[in-house]
């Protein structure tokens, strides 16, 4: 893969909550519908959220955009390399939010990606609080790009909060999520959507029923 310009500044990676790699799971959405609905569909997509994640400095950010632009190929591979890792996660916290064993071939692909991340060595104070600070690396590999990603994962699966993954109840949803409630009984990903749209599906067979 081509070799960046290094910068000094990508070297602080910003904190991360511990279920960012749910969200990152979830750019792929509706998976249980004929049609899911998908919002990385290039390279450039994928540096997008990370930099709503907050997870990109602004310095790599533009480095990224112009190597991208220059190395379109290399974009291409960088790309189904963060499908591979995406689904990979999403494989894995569906299993464990159905109460299953996570596939093998999808932890051996997390494991790898993580072996693969730059060394976290300390931590700096930064303006906004404090920030990891992480060894030089190429910034457009997935293992550098989407550290934080990779150790969101690592970190939620040897957390108690394990027990807390659960997937959205609608069958055509089934959007990953922390239930953070107090009764620990969180069905849908919002009310507001799937949980009453299965209302509404009850009351109308209900009625339908009558």
């Amino acid at each position: 893969m081509a070799q960046l310009t290094r910068v000094a500044a990508a070297d602080l990676v910003p904190a991360f909550p511990d279920d960012l790699c749910l969200g990152f799971a979830n750019t792929r959405y509706y998976r249980g519908s004929d049609a899911p609905t998908e919002s990385l569909n290039k390279f450039a997509d994928v540096i997008a959220w990370c930099r709503s994640s907050g997870i990109l400095p602004k310095a790599r950010d533009k480095t990224l955009q112009r190597w991208t632009r220059a190395h379109e190929h290399d974009a291409t591979d960088a790309f189904d390399a963060a499908i591979e890792l995406r689904e990979a996660i999403y494989a894995i916290f569906r299993a464990i939010g159905s109460g299953k064993t996570p596939p093998a071939d999808a932890l051996a692909t997390l494991n790898r990606v993580l072996s693969e991340t730059p060394a976290r060595s300390g931590v700096e104070q930064m303006s906004s609080g404090f920030a990891w600070r992480v060894a030089h690396a190429d910034a457009a590999s997935i293992p550098a790009l989407l550290a934080p990603v990779i150790w969101s994962a690592c970190g939620l699966l040897v957390s108690p909060r394990i027990q807390r993954v659960r997937h959205c109840a609608n069958e055509q949803c089934l959007w990953l999520f922390v239930d953070d409630s107090k009764s620990g009984t969180r069905r849908w990903c919002s009310m507001s959507a799937c949980g009453n749209r299965a209302k509404a599906h009850r009351h109308y067979v209900r009625q339908k029923e009558q």
